[in-house]
């Protein structure tokens, strides 16, 4: 009797036994908030209202009968499997031969689950390694197994670091799930998955967070409910890395064959030896055929700018100054007499008329005003690089008359290139002694305008601080508002003083949908044809009311300075950007449009044939308008331009010197009127796609220039040839 009680306590697996037996208060608790949490998300998704998988599929794809099964009995399943896994976190496995048979099989099965779940937010894992993204993978193709390889590097590389296959393995899990969801809801607010660059982004995304819709859908809400399991499965792992040599070793070779992977994928034969999909024409597809992990981090081979062909700066210097002699020899320069008008161009936050997309019936029109300014002045579209988000790239090529066409696609140039003083209009028009002001009504560190503005020649930046007491439409400080602050600047200026402003708007932001902090605001601009009130329409109808707000306040702007100012001005207004494919989803379907993907980076074609071409840069044009007071005469010509043309066109419109690099760029515009990242147009109004470029032998040369003068103005900042971007170049 006393040998058993001496030797039970000796005795783990049989202590273990009697454990069960108790009511362990602290599992208990975490079962019931867990299962808490599971039916939570259960009733967001029910509120969401969406149907799973989201879309209806224009293709029969894997599990697609186990998709219908699970369909009309989502809920009730979801309400199972929440008790299900607080009953799972609280059961012990203990420590026995079954525990080291499950925990081996949970280390086994979790990586590849992984993956499958987090492609599940997105198209499914079934589409990694086809041909074609709407198409099935053969099973185990090559970019699948990539994907499975990166998954048990992650999981394996974590668990030796902490020694722990429980702790190693859970926060794996933890982090996949938090970055497959704030994926999806990337996709969903800009139209194209998370790239690197983004990490540099945290501030400004930080800034605009709480104004979306972060509704649930059911195909996020299984996804997240499988990743919970995976997550509940991996705290019972028992298995301990208690040696610290064999710890050392296996995190080395875990994380030394990590660092191989992701370097070798930098490379085109690694690339090519996986089969990964390197089109950055469409970046939605490259993720859904790439998988999100290969696409991710081969995308960090796009950080560095590759060098154009034939680049020197010695060639810069000759292009500009072959630009410059025959600029001079036209008839553009001799017309001009040199003078310093103010000049203030205001770029108007998601500012665009959606009507490009095809005609569609409205309660009243939300643009009147601007459509008269357009018909006296000279106007028309932009064709710019960006949709539904990163502003910064319409504002710099704006700004300096750099196109996104020569850069990564997704990649934000004020925070990965602007490290020191770059050449832009602001520095130019400094040089001619005008007194330079960049304006932006919110949190200056969004994408670092505070630290950029500066750099790029602005004497001063103001931001929200600035705008104490300005009049407020939803959230944010109307046009109006950012307006008056115009006003005010002019009517306290010397008169011997030449002002360059530059606005950049907020009023117009998104989210669109209904929220109780939008203090009142509501819908003014119906649209009449609309067969049903959804919410993606009612948000559609608030976009197009804030249009409406933009237009008195941007005509009231025009008269006060026809009334008040005598000084020869310039007015500049267009967007830089229309809103995201859930506003013009909306419109698309109204006016019969063929569905494209687009993305926040204009590379979201769905084909390259002239029509899907031209029909998915509809979705990229804005419309834009110069006033003036001095007489300027409207151009004819200028009906779609890009926006790298822009400010060129207003100085010599203007009678202001130009630079060399400016002169190129009018030049330059005879052939090519209109380019951005998703494709450029020719003299003949024909679309073309980056991926044919080779082929369009006509404007090989004047891109290629093109490019040379740009890589030498923004990259190559060691061996820039400023004079190229200042008033002329001296022989």
């Amino acid at each position: 009797m006393n040998t058993t009680q001496t030797q039970l306590p000796q005795d783990s697996e049989k202590r273990e036994s009697y454990r069960p037996r108790r009511v362990r208060p602290l599992w208990l608790a975490a079962s019931l908030i867990v299962t808490a949490l599971m039916i939570l998300l259960t009733v967001l998704a029910i509120r969401g209202g969406s149907s799973y998988p989201g879309q209806a599929p224009q293709y029969r794809y894997v599990l697609d009968d186990l998709v219908d099964w699970i369909a009309p009995r989502r809920q009730t399943i979801c309400f199972i499997l929440s008790i299900l896994a607080g009953v799972f976190l609280y059961v012990r496995i203990g420590n026995g031969m079954f525990s080291k048979i499950y925990t081996g099989a949970a280390a086994v099965l979790i990586p590849p689950l992984a993956f499958m779940l987090v492609e599940a937010y997105n198209r499914g894992f079934w589409h990694v390694g086809a041909p074609l993204s709407y198409k099935i993978a053969e099973p185990f193709s090559s970019m699948f197994l990539l994907n499975l390889l990166l998954y048990y590097l992650f999981y394996l590389a974590l668990a030796f670091l902490c020694g722990s296959f429980r702790i190693g393995y859970s926060i794996v899990s933890v982090l996949l799930m938090l970055v497959a969801v704030v994926n999806s809801y990337v996709v969903k607010f800009r139209g194209s998955p998370i790239v690197p660059w983004d990490l540099l982004s945290v501030r400004t995304a930080g800034n605009v967070a709480g104004n979306y819709d972060y509704t649930v859908t059911w195909q996020m809400a299984l996804a997240t409910f499988g990743f919970i399991f995976l997550i509940l499965v991996s705290v019972k792992m028992n298995a301990r890395l208690r040696i610290f040599p064999v710890r050392l070793a296996g995190a080395a070779l875990a994380l030394g064959a990590l660092l191989f992977v992701v370097s070798g994928l930098q490379e085109d034969e690694m690339k090519t030896f996986w089969g990964v999909d390197t089109t950055l024409f469409t970046p939605n597809v490259r993720y859904t055929k790439n998988g999100f992990w290969p696409a991710f981090l081969s995308n960090l081979s796009f950080l560095n700018v590759e060098k154009p062909e034939g680049y020197s700066a010695g060639k810069a210097r000759e292009i500009g100054q072959e630009a410059q002699d025959s600029y001079e020899a036209g008839e553009g320069a001799a017309a001009a007499s040199v003078q310093k008008p103010n000049i203030i161009v205001i770029m108007n936050e998601a500012f665009s008329d959606l009507s490009v997309l095809g005609d569609f019936s409205t309660s009243e029109d939300y643009m009147p005003g601007f459509r008269a300014l357009m018909e006296e002045y000279t106007s028309g579209h932009l064709m710019v690089s960006v949709k539904g988000g990163n502003t910064a790239n319409t504002e710099y090529e704006c700004l300096s008359s750099d196109s996104m066409a020569f850069l990564p696609p997704g990649c934000v140039v004020f925070q990965q290139y602007i490290h020191s003083s770059v050449p832009t209009i602001a520095t130019h028009l400094k040089s001619l002694g005008y007194r330079t002001t960049g304006m932006h009504p919110y949190n200056g560190s969004g994408w670092e305008r505070d630290r950029v503005y500066p750099l790029m020649g602005f004497d001063e930046f103001l931001d929200i601080n600035d705008f104490q007491g300005a009049d407020k439409l939803r959230n944010y400080v109307s046009d109006k508002g950012a307006y008056d602050k115009i006003i005010d600047i002019f009517e306290n200026k010397p008169e011997d003083e030449s002002e360059f402003i530059f606005l950049v708007t907020m009023q117009n932001h998104s989210g669109y949908t209904p929220k109780n902090t939008d203090n009142g605001f509501t819908e003014e601009v119906m649209l009449t044809d609309a067969p049903l009130q959804t919410g993606d329409v009612v948000a559609a109808e608030r976009y197009l009311t804030l249009i409406k707000y933009s237009d008195q306040a941007f005509t009231d702007l025009i008269d006060y300075f026809e009334k008040n100012v005598d000084e020869p001005t310039v007015i500049a207004m267009f967007g830089d950007h229309e809103p995201g494919d859930y506003i013009t989803d909306v419109i698309d379907r109204l006016v019969g449009n063929e569905s494209f993907d687009t993305a926040s980076d204009n590379s979201g074609a769905a084909g390259t044939t002239q029509e899907s071409l031209e029909g998915v840069q509809k979705h990229y044009m804005v419309p834009y308008v110069i006033w003036n007071n001095f007489g300027a005469s409207k151009r004819e010509d200028a009906e779609l331009i890009s926006a790298n043309y822009l400010c060129p066109m207003i100085l010599e419109d203007a009678g202001v010197e130009l630079n060399a690099y400016q002169k190129f760029l009018l030049e330059m515009r005879e052939q090519v009127p209109a380019i951005a990242a998703g494709a450029y147009v020719d003299a003949d109004g024909v679309f073309h796609s980056w991926a044919g470029e080779d082929e369009d032998k006509d404007r090989a040369d004047v891109l290629t220039n093109y490019n040379i003068l740009q890589y030498n103005h923004l990259n190559d900042t060691e061996n820039r040839v400023e004079d190229l971007f200042s008033i002329r170049i001296e022989e």
